[in-house]
């Protein structure tokens, strides 16, 4: 080949390669450009996604770029031309400075980071919470000056909102008055706030890291048997709540309530566990100093009244059930009110106390000393076999009273008056019981003090003035001279009287009205009862028919002594009366007393059943003085609670506590039960009743028992005065 034609091929083929390596740049070029485009299009559909601005100063044009910037601060970007350098009249004032100082910082040089949070007003008027990034990329060689800042913002405003609420549940979780602990899933204490350390007194370095079973001192197998079933209920529950009986860093054991939540995690499945407890002492302190000042004296430290009755109820119903006998010695102190008048209160109290002492010296630890008041003493002896023990007991007591009391410089020669009656020789019926005790007493004041009397029937005023009270109560039985009285009861929810007791008034010819306190119990003593029951039934079913045909519903509530609720023919003889006198059943409502129901229990309970299906009430009269058991109101079919008078007495304003109250009507209704307040005497009462949503309220306040002749127009007069003044 020619040389030129080879020169030529040469040049072609360089040409040729040059030309293709040209084209392969062009291509790598491309794909380049491609990727980086696509790689900028990923990030600004990221940056956009995250709602998080971008921005970038030029300081020396002082030009801005910023994205999202509506969308953060709710202005058109031409609307702030020189945001960067000119915040602060959007800047909250008490946030500026700082924000001013860390960007000076950064432009200076001192710092590498730029870095604040701040509020920043938004257009539409609301402060948002805002976090900037950003530093300086560029400076001038020479001098350093800052030339552009690149940097991030974004609206932190709903973090910030959660973390305030998590700072301030911190905060009530730290100073909680409850001890609060978090425990891991290995039941190891990971937090305890400041009470758990002041309750239980150990600091938080000793018990991090740590079981409770490790901290204790003493560890029992009780303990631990308690704790594995804590945690074997908070696995199945997810919760446990109870009291327990905790240790503190001293050992002393103290009361505990606690409660404990099982909290699963979110990323794993184990749980952790957070527990809340509160020192029961001083509660439980409190709740005994009231219970002490409700049933014990506080100058002798012996039971007061209240609790006297309480156990000499026990005591009867104990003794009904095993066919025992109680005694009841009722001590007065001769001449104490002038030893106390004479030598002042504080002699007086002296030799109270002293006496108390002397008289427990006498009895065994298991009877039952009580103060009733000023200087009256009484004892309960249980199990009495016979007369002469009793008596034996009560002339121990006046020889130990007959010693000498040198009290506060005074020597006191003392004496004493004692009453005896016995259960069940005496009176199956405590309050009778108590009644002939102090009669008993009586009898011995009248004879000088000094001794022992043990009741007998000539004590009640006589055995010949008994014996005409007897002779003419037959009489007044015989010619139906006896008056049944009704005393309305108000339906405290309509303020309209809509039931009324029917009450036995006996007006003698020539003693004049006698008190029922004085011949119901010499019915009940000389069988007379259930023909005077039998009479006041009969009187009420009658009026209760002469009612319904008056147009008026009046239900009439008929008292039953414990000797007609032993009687088996109490069932036939109520039915026979409601037949022959066309009275609707659900119109008669019986009260019977605590003491009616424990005797012969089961008995008792056929013949309410008995009574009920009849179709008439039932009610307990005088509830709170007696046995007053949960138990019994869930055996015997009750359909009405009445509230004894003592326990409105202490109302005499309608703000006032009234707590056993208020637990009674509570009861009552948490057992469907009416419920009826009796001895009202005033509007603070009746307006108290009201306020715990007692049903029905009785007492003099409404109205005294009046005869069935004057009942329809107290009962006019009712819904014409008082009705508006008391209108809830």
């Amino acid at each position: 080949m020619a040389k030129k034609d080879r020169t030529s091929y040469r040049r072609k083929v360089r040409q040729h390669q040059v030309s293709g390596r040209l084209k392969s740049q062009l291509v790598q070029a491309q794909r380049e450009i491609d990727a980086l485009t696509h790689q900028r299009e990923r990030f600004a559909r990221a940056v956009e996604a995250s709602n998080l601005g971008l921005w970038e100063w030029d300081l020396q044009s002082d030009a801005i770029y910023h994205s999202h910037f509506e969308q953060i601060f709710g202005y058109q970007e031409d609307e702030v031309p020189h945001f960067m350098g000119n915040l602060q009249p959007f800047v909250h004032s008490e946030d500026y400075p700082k924000l001013r100082r860390a960007l000076v910082d950064n432009l200076k040089g001192y710092t590498d980071q730029f870095r604040c949070r701040f509020r920043i007003q938004h257009k539409s008027g609301a402060w948002r919470w805002i976090e900037d990034n950003g530093r300086v990329v560029e400076r001038e060689p020479d001098t350093g000056r800052a030339l552009r800042m690149l940097g991030t913002r974004r609206d932190i405003s709903d973090e910030q909102e959660r973390h305030e609420r998590l700072r301030l549940a911190w905060r009530v979780f730290d100073v909680s008055t409850e001890a609060i602990f978090i425990l891991d899933h290995a039941y190891r204490i990971i937090f305890v706030n400041a009470a758990f350390t002041r309750i239980s007194g150990f600091s938080k370095a000793e018990v991090l890291n740590r079981r409770f079973l490790e901290i204790y001192q003493h560890v029992t197998s009780d303990l631990v048997e308690h704790y594995r079933q804590i945690g074997q209920t908070l696995r199945e529950r997810g919760h446990w709540e109870g009291e327990l009986e905790e240790q503190r860093k001293s050992g002393e054991v103290y009361p505990q309530w606690l409660k404990v939540y099982a909290v699963p995690s979110t990323y794993t499945n184990e749980y952790h566990y957070i527990g809340m407890f509160s020192d029961l002492t001083q509660r439980r302190q409190a709740e005994e100093r009231l219970t002490y000042l409700a049933n014990y004296d506080s100058l002798t430290g012996l039971a007061n009244r209240n609790q006297f009755r309480d156990r000499l109820h026990v005591s009867l119903n104990h003794a009904r059930i095993y066919n025992q006998k109680v005694a009841l010695l009722h001590v007065d102190l001769d001449r104490f009110k002038a030893i106390n008048n004479t030598l002042g209160h504080e002699v007086g109290d002296a030799l109270l106390k002293e006496t108390a002492q002397r008289i427990s010296a006498c009895v065994r630890d298991a009877d039952t000393i009580a103060r009733l008041g000023g200087d009256e003493f009484v004892l309960v002896l249980k199990n009495c076999r016979h007369y002469d023990a009793v008596l034996s007991v009560g002339q121990r007591i006046i020889e130990q009273l007959k010693r000498p009391f040198i009290l506060l410089g005074h020597e006191l020669l003392m004496s004493a008056s004692i009453g005896v009656s016995l259960f069940p020789d005496h009176s199956r019926e405590l309050q009778v019981l108590i009644n002939q005790a102090d009669m008993a007493r009586n009898r011995a004041k009248q004879l000088g003090g000094d001794n022992v009397q043990l009741y007998s029937e000539d004590m009640q005023d006589g055995s010949l003035e008994r014996l005409r009270l007897e002779r003419d109560l037959r009489q007044a039985l015989q010619r139906s001279s006896l008056q049944v009285y009704y005393q309305p009861k108000l339906c405290l929810r309509l303020n309209r009287i809509t039931q009324a007791e029917a009450l036995v008034r006996w007006p003698h010819p020539q003693d004049g009205m006698i008190s029922p306190g004085i011949f119901v119990p010499l019915a009940e003593e000389t069988g007379l009862i259930w023909a005077l029951g039998e009479q006041v039934l009969y009187e009420s079913c009658c009026q209760i028919a002469a009612w319904c045909a008056q147009g008026l519903e009046i239900k009439v509530a008929v008292n039953i002594s414990a000797h007609q609720l032993r009687n088996d023919k109490l069932v036939d003889l109520v039915q026979k009366i409601l037949a022959e006198t066309q009275a609707p059943p659900h119109l008669l409502e019986l009260e019977l007393t605590e003491s009616c129901l424990m005797e012969d229990a089961s008995a008792t309970r056929d013949i309410m059943h008995r009574l009920r299906n009849l179709g008439i009430t039932l009610a307990i009269d005088d509830f709170g003085t007696g046995y007053s058991s949960l138990g019994y109101l869930q055996r015997f079919p009750v359909d009405v609670l009445k509230i004894d008078r003592c326990f409105l007495q202490e109302i005499t304003s309608d703000e006032q506590p009234g707590t056993l109250t208020r637990a009674i009507v509570a009861l009552g209704h948490g057992l469907g039960l009416h419920v009826v307040g009796e001895g009202v005497e005033t509007a603070a009462q009746i307006a108290f009743l009201r306020r715990l949503h007692c049903d029905f309220a009785q007492g003099y306040y409404i109205s005294p028992p009046v005869p069935a002749t004057e009942f329809v127009q107290v009962l006019q007069d009712w819904q014409q005065s008082r009705a508006q003044a008391l209108a809830p």
